[in-house]
């Protein structure tokens, strides 16, 4: 059995309403994994008028919850996270019946991790790489209904859009479960059989990945699904565990 990740403690929401009954701030969420960028973020953030931190987390879950119960209007999420990782985080968060809006905040865009952010619903892409007044920008844009790009993001958008669909990633079911399971540290072998499938329909979709996701070698394939936020490194290890588990089950004599 999977230990469960510890969560650091969250804050409860504060009351907003301000006095002589003035406008209500937005309530923001962190999920973010490194503790010194979440208290840079948190000081920041509560330094912008209109706009307060209610709640921080290293992963989705406290604020999946915050969430469920309506209590924050927007979620600043960052890719590389642990658990399921921060694309899975973006659609288990916009599906929600009243979703909040969520704008990424990642050190690692790429063309693939923008196009995915978007299909799953991110309302802005901010380039940790580009100024913290973009991330200021971006909520502000964002929390007004509007979609928001830094200038990094917006580079890769403008090349996108020039290039057409055809280098764009696109994961169908099977594939995105291969990627999963080998991000997991499973074989061919393993994959095909848990997915029920022959070794070399996982062999060519591993191939197929590879190519489009410009990977020289499976272990570059690996990288890629934690850079672009596909699997949390501390699932990728968890089930990498399990694999090992299980296979020395199997090799063990009855």
């Amino acid at each position: 059995m999977n230990p469960k990740p510890v969560e650091e403690a969250t804050r409860a929401p504060a009351n907003l309403a301000g006095p002589g009954g003035a406008q209500t701030p937005r309530r923001i969420w962190i999920v973010e994994d490194h503790i010194s960028v979440r208290q840079l973020l948190e000081a920041f953030i509560n330094l912008i008028p209109g706009f307060k931190v209610v709640g921080v987390s290293a992963s989705e879950v406290p604020a999946w919850e915050a969430a469920r119960r309506g209590e924050i209007d927007l979620v600043v999420l960052d890719l590389m996270i642990p658990g399921i990782g921060g694309i899975n985080a973006l659609h288990k968060l916009r599906a929600l019946p009243s979703p909040p809006r969520v704008i990424i905040y990642s050190g690692t865009t790429t063309v693939h991790s923008l196009q995915l952010a978007l299909a799953h619903g991110a309302a802005g892409y901010v380039d940790k790489g580009d100024s913290i007044e973009e991330l200021k920008a971006g909520l502000q844009r964002v929390s007004e209904g509007g979609i928001y790009f830094s200038q990094g993001a917006s580079r890769l958008m403008s090349s996108l859009m020039r290039s057409g669909p055809g280098g764009m990633l696109k994961l169908d079911p099977t594939e995105f479960r291969v990627l999963e399971l080998l991000a997991g540290g499973y074989s061919i072998k393993d994959i095909a059989k848990e997915m029920k499938l022959s070794d070399q329909k996982v062999y060519r979709t591993r191939q197929s990945l590879m190519e489009r996701a410009d990977a020289r070698n499976a272990q570059d394939l690996v990288r890629y699904a934690f850079e672009i936020g596909l699997v949390g490194l501390h699932r990728a290890g968890a089930e990498a565990t399990e694999a090992a588990a299980r296979a020395g089950e199997a090799r063990r004599p009855g």
